[in-house]
Order: structure tokens, then C-alpha cells, then sequence
């Protein structure tokens, strides 16, 4: 690419941009100019001098002209104007694509037509060796008719070379029908109202020294795909679109049916707009550069695309981002091919080696799962010898990766609707996940969305319609939007991968998870909320689902749950359920009812004057519900009723207040005394400190001798020994 370090530069700055504009939105979504505009503003002028100076010297000696200087100029400009006004809603990087790349008129400069075994041609720069045809000069050349087992060879050094198919066939048996070795970009132009298609063979013939060419089509330098026309590319060998360089769509109908990857450019793939559909055994969309942080990126403003992947849907060394574009990706062949079971609940936890005699069987869900003998040193059911393992999940390790949306550093999400269906991760980062906006519908066979580090959600729908996890990362802020998801395991899982939980849990530090804003319903077959640090809630509503079996809870800390503000219920199992800490200002109430209820059930709390706080119906099997709410005022009396009707609507369970028709049965009271009240018996109390519980095993391997009385509906906090 011929002026790469500038284009590297740029985005390294535009990353920069959308990175402090994301931190301005998470803080203040009025703001709308950067506070340190003077070190953006300095930033972009070195970008502008420096490109400048480099063009000058580069090692090509290319001589920069006066019109490439004033573009770069007038890019640089609108650069510096946008870090000096950058919004929240911030949502276009037009730089990428030049105004040739979003442009497919043309004025031929040649014209081949293929004619079976070779071609006929009207112009200069092509010539021709029976079913090849090579390209050695710059120009636009339309290319028309059938080329059986041949190729097009362009090897124009430092040339825009453009191809205009228009109902163009070509197939080669033995290498890329379309094989770029030398230019600056090759444009590849779909003719309004055509249908082009490329096949290549099985095998191909390789210089001894190379194994390139291996694309149906294959290019050494940038490729454009502009155009309104059909392009079927066939890859028998291995890739359908690749580039070492970049890859760059505007336009087309573009179907890839590849046994390798689908589009792999090297330093970026850029979507501005098209319709993509991929088919293939190993990633649909890939950006490879791990030498360059600035590069490896993948991005897409708009377009429909859909993959269908072996491997990866899409993978970026670095950063993925969508501003826009519809997408639909299937990767590993969705979740009904995960490699993660999970295993209730009890296994390791207390006793991993077990507590000797027979398991007593204690119900359903695995609640009490595992067998073990017991040795002597232990038997007195002292803690200090006991062995603690982590054995709640299990996975089969591989080498090939299935996630939906993978990328190395980033994930960036501004807008853009996804529907996601994948065997492991749907949305996977080795570092961050933003999403600022957007709609997605994820399936996942693993997490839903995953970053080793942090994941920000501030605006935008994230729907999670199935997974093992629903959200895990180190750091989880939830700050606006709406986030449904259900688990079969944790909802939410704050922690950082690294530190061994055992069976009593490890307090991380560092580890959060923070929900200031937004609406967030989750369902989940293990923790609803979980922290192997800490929890903080301060804003939105959030509505847990939690277990039905005593071994998770609907809120499982570490250390402190804190709630500051909000609305938050979370209903389940009683046995394991923690309440918000002492030091929350916001007052909370936990209920643990003398039965279980079935999901469905409604519970309405009021005041000592008959006012409806809170209808709500968990959907699953409960018997604690805890309840955080403005509207729980000091030194009010406040009543549960179980059971009666609503005649308002309802969302999530939750129903507009002023419907409750008075025909519940009442079952509990409490005085709003302190910021935590407890009715009935309380599980592990308000946030553990590494306490009983935590992430992973728990109380498991079995007890020894004879079978303790297990309390109806679990430990309810007090220990059968």
C-alpha cells in the first residue's frame, strides 16, 4: 500500500478517538467536546507532518504530488476538527475508503473478452499466453465472457490496476484465477446488473520456494471489491478473498463458498457497504497483522453479512468495529456444538476429597454431587486439612476456535444488528468489549460476551438468548441499555480467569461488577450476579432469575454487595442466597419464605398504609427474593403477600404498580430499621469476603457416616453439623 504508515497513523489516531469518545459517553452523554483537545490537536498536526515528511522519504522514492499532499492535508483537518467536537454518538471513520474505493464508474481502457481456452483484447497493457492473461500496466480494464482453466495476472508495479467483471466466468485448476503480484491496489468492480464467478481447483502448483498464491482470488497488495453486480467465488484450495495487505468492500453481492478462510487481509478488512455471504471451513472474516498494534483490525459502517463458519465468524488481531451493517454469523455450527458441560454444584466446594462412608442422596440438580473418601486427619469435620477443587465446569480443550466475534485488543460496538450463533464465545475479547449502542441476539455455546479484562455496556440491547455464561470479564460496567441473558451457569461472572477460587471462593481484588444504569434481567441456572470481588449496583433496574437448586445464588459476592440506588429483585434457592452488605445507603430487604414457591408466583410487597412498593413473579422455582428499592423507606412497616393477581402489565415479571387486586395470602412483615432487613432464615448473609460460596465448587464430595437431616429448601445458613 503506498502510503501504509500514513494510513497507520491515521487510525492509530481515529482508535484514540473513539476510545476517549467512549469514556466520554460512559461519563457524561451531554458532553460534547474532549477536555484535552490542545494534546489531540498537537497529535494530529505531527500525524500531518510526519505522514508528509515520510511520503517524501519513502523507501520507494515515490515523489509526493501537490494533490496527494493537499489530501493529506485536508484529512488531517478533518481529523483535527473531529478530536476537537467528538460526541457520544459519534458514528463514522470515513478515511478508510477513498473516494475511488466507494466509486465504481468507469471509462474503459481496455477491453478482454475470455474466450474459453484464451482471450481477445482491444487496448494496451494485457497481454496474453493462451488461457493466461497478465496485466503489466496501470488502467481499467472490462473484462467480459468465459475463461476455462486460465487466469488474470496482474504484475504492474506500483499501479492502480481496476477489473471491470461484467458476467465474467473464469476457473483455474491449479492456482487463483485472479492473482495480484505486483501493483499499489487492484479494484475489482461488479458491473451493475452482472454475474461474475471464480473457481479454482483442489490442488495448486507453488513455486518451490513460495505457497503463494493460495486465494481464488489472491493479491500481494490492497484489494477493492466496489460495485453493484454478483461475484461467486468458489475456493476449493483454500481462501476466497485474500490479501497480504488490506481488503477493502464498498459494494456488491459478494458469496464466498471457501474450504479455507472467506476474506483474510492482512493489515485490515474495511466494509463500507455490500451484501457478503460466507461459507467456510475455517474463519468467514480474518485480519492477520500481529506485527503492527495499529493494524489487524476489522471494520464494518455498513452492509449485510453473513457467515456460516467452521472456525471463527469474525477474527481481528486487534480491533473489531461496527458503526453499522446487519450481520448474521453461525460459527462451529452454533451452540448445539459446545464443548462446556456444566456439573451442579456441590462437586469440590467442601471436602473435595470427600467425607467419607457413602453420599447421601440429597435431590435434585446434583444439589449435593460427588463421592470421596474421607481420611482420618479429617475426620472431626475441621476445616484445616480439608483439600478445596474447583470442579463446576468442565471443557474439552481444542485448538480450534469457534467464536461468533473475536478480536485481540478491542471490541467496539457503536451500532449494527447482530445475530449471533456460536459453538464457544459469541462475543470474545482478549481485552475489552464496548458496546455504545446496537442490537444483538447471541447464542452462545460458551459466554455470551467475554473480555479477559473489562466489558462496557452504555447504551444499546444485548440480548442473550442462550449460554453457559451470560457476561464475564474482570471489570463489568453496565451503565445504560438493556441486557437480557440466560445462563445455564452464571449470569454475570466478574473475575479475572487467573485466581483459583477452591471451594470457599477468593476474594479478587480489582474485580468488579458495576451496574450505575440500564435495564438488566437475567435467568440464570447458576449465580445470577457473581463477583469474585466486588458488587456494586447504583442505578437501573435489575431483575434476577436465579437458581432453583441450594447450591448457587440469585447475588454471590466475594466481598461487598452495595447498593446505592437502583431497583434491584433477585429471586431463587434460599440455601446460598447473600444480601446486599451493611454499608449499602440504599435499604434492601431479604425474604426467605417458609415454603417454595413455583415460578409464576406472585409477590407483592406494601407499605403499613397499603401502597404497592413492588408485584413481581419470578419465572422459576423460589424461595428467597431480595428486594432494593428508593421506595423502601426507614422506619416503615412493609408486608409480603405470596400468591393473588395483578391487573396491571408486566415486563420481566415486574408489573406497573397500582394493579395488585388485594388477594394474596401474607406472609411476612418487616420494619425498615436498618439498610439490610432479613425475614425468615438467612443463607450466606451480605457479600461472603471469600466466603462460602464464591465461584465454583461448593459444599461437595459427600459427608461421611450417617446421613445428616437436610432442611426443606436447603441450608437456609445453618450448617446440618
Amino acid at each position: 500500500m503506498k502510503n501504509i504508515s500514513i494510513m497507520k497513523k491515521t487510525f492509530a489516531f481515529l482508535t484514540a478517538i473513539m476510545t476517549v469518545s467512549a469514556l466520554t459517553a460512559c461519563g457524561n452523554k451531554n458532553t460534547e467536546t474532549i477536555s484535552d483537545t490542545d494534546s489531540l490537536n498537537e497529535v494530529a498536526t505531527q500525524i500531518q507532518t510526519e505522514s508528509i515528511t515520510e511520503a517524501e522519504t519513502s523507501e520507494t522514492s515515490e515523489t509526493v504530488t501537490e494533490s496527494e499532499t493537499a489530501e493529506i492535508q485536508t484529512a488531517t483537518s478533518s481529523l483535527k476538527a473531529e478530536a476537537l467536537a467528538v460526541t457520544s454518538d459519534k458514528t463514522a471513520i470515513s478515511d478508510l475508503f477513498s473516494a475511488r474505493d466507494l466509486n465504481p464508474e468507469y471509462n474503459a481502457t481496455a477491453e478482454i473478452t475470455l474466450k474459453g481456452t484464451t482471450a481477445e483484447v482491444k487496448g494496451s497493457g494485457v497481454t496474453v499466453n493462451g488461457s493466461v492473461i497478465t496485466i503489466t500496466a496501470e488502467g481499467v480494464y472490462h473484462i467480459t465472457g468465459k475463461l476455462t482453466d486460465g487466469q488474470i495476472i496482474v504484475n504492474a508495479d506500483k499501479a492502480k490496476v481496476q477489473l471491470i467483471l461484467d458476467n465474467a466466468e473464469i476457473s483455474c485448476s491449479t492456482s487463483s484465477p485472479i492473482y495480484g503480484i505486483s501493483s499499489d491496489k487492484i479494484f475489482i468492480t461488479l458491473a451493475e446488473g452482472s454475474t461474475n464467478t471464480l473457481t479454482d481447483g483442489e490442488n495448486y502448483t507453488l513455486d518451490e520456494s513460495s505457497d503463494e498464491p493460495d486465494a481464488c482470488i489472491f493479491s500481494k497488495d490492497s484489494i477493492t471489491v466496489n460495485g453493484s453486480g454478483t461475484l461467486n467465488v468458489n475456493a476449493n484450495y483454500n481462501d476466497g478473498i485474500r490479501s497480504k495487505d488490506d481488503i477493502v468492500i464498498t459494494g456488491g453481492n459478494i458469496n464466498i463458498n471457501s474450504v479455507g478462510d472467506g476474506i483474510k487481509g492482512k493489515d485490515y478488512v474495511a466494509v463500507a457497504d455490500g451484501n457478503i455471504t460466507i461459507k467456510s471451513g475455517q474463519d468467514g472474516i480474518k485480519s492477520t497483522n500481529t506485527e503492527d498494534t495499529s493494524l489487524g483490525f476489522v471494520y464494518v459502517e455498513k452492509g449485510n453479512i453473513t457467515i456460516d463458519a467452521q472456525q471463527d465468524g469474525i477474527q481481528a488481531e486487534t480491533v473489531f468495529t461496527s458503526i453499522g451493517g446487519n450481520f448474521n454469523i453461525t460459527a462451529g455450527g452454533g451452540s448445539s456444538n459446545a464443548s462446556k458441560s456444566h456439573t451442579d454444584d456441590f462437586g469440590g466446594g467442601m471436602g473435595g476429597h470427600g467425607m467419607g462412608g457413602e453420599m447421601p442422596d440429597f435431590g435434585g440438580n446434583g444439589d449435593f454431587g460427588g463421592f470421596g473418601e474421607f481420611s482420618d486427619d479429617t475426620a472431626d469435620f475441621g476445616f484445616t486439612n480439608l483439600a478445596f477443587t474447583q470442579t463446576a465446569e468442565t471443557s474439552t480443550d481444542t485448538s480450534i476456535s469457534t467464536k461468533g466475534i473475536k478480536a485481540g485488543t478491542t471490541i467496539q460496538i457503536n451500532d449494527g444488528v447482530f445475530i449471533i450463533n456460536s459453538a464457544d464465545d459469541t462475543v470474545h475479547s482478549n481485552d475489552k468489549v464496548n458496546i455504545s449502542g446496537g442490537n444483538l441476539t447471541l447464542d452462545a455455546g460458551d459466554d455470551g460476551l467475554h473480555a479477559d479484562n473489562e466489558i462496557n455496556i452504555t447504551n444499546g440491547n444485548v440480548n442473550i438468548a442462550n449460554s453457559y455464561e451470560g457476561i464475564e470479564a474482570s471489570v463489568i460496567n453496565i451503565s445504560g441499555g438493556i441486557t437480557e441473558l440466560v445462563s445455564s451457569d452464571d449470569g454475570f461472572n466478574a473475575s479475572d480467569g487467573v485466581t483459583s477460587q477452591g471451594g470457599m471462593g477468593t476474594y479478587t481484588s480489582g474485580v468488579i461488577l458495576n451496574i450505575s444504569g440500564g435495564t438488566v434481567y437475567v435467568d440464570a441456572g447458576g449465580d445470577g450476579l457473581d463477583s469474585n470481588g466486588d458488587m456494586t449496583i447504583s442505578g437501573g433496574t435489575v431483575i434476577v432469575n436465579g437458581p432453583t437448586n441450594s447450591g448457587n445464588g440469585a447475588l454471590d459476592s466475594n466481598n461487598s454487595i452495595t447498593v446505592t440506588g437502583g431497583l434491584l429483585i433477585a429471586a431463587g434457592s434460599s440455601g446460598m442466597a447473600e444480601r446486599p452488605s451493611d454499608s449499602s445507603t440504599q435499604n434492601s430487604v431479604s425474604c426467605t419464605f417458609d415454603n417454595t414457591y413455583e415460578g409464576g408466583t406472585l409477590v407483592t410487597l406494601l407499605d403499613e398504609s397499603g401502597k404497592e412498593i413492588i408485584s413481581f413473579a419470578p419465572s422459576k422455582t423460589f424461595q428467597n427474593i431480595i428486594i432494593s428499592s428508593p421506595d423502601i423507606n426507614s422506619g416503615v412497616t412493609y408486608t409480603f403477600y405470596t400468591g393473588g393477581t395483578s391487573s396491571s402489565e408486566n415486563k420481566y415479571g415486574l408489573y406497573s404498580n397500582g394493579g395488585y387486586n388485594n388477594d394474596g395470602t401474607e406472609s411476612a412483615s418487616f420494619t425498615a430499621d436498618s439498610a439490610v432487613s432479613a425475614i425468615g432464615s438467612q443463607g450466606m448473609g451480605g457479600g461472603m469476603n471469600g466466603g462460602m460460596g464464591g465461584h465454583g465448587g461448593r459444599m461437595g464430595g459427600g459427608f461421611g457416616g450417617e446421613r445428616p437431616e437436610m432442611p426443606e429448601g436447603g441450608f437456609n445458613g445453618e450448617m446440618p453439623f
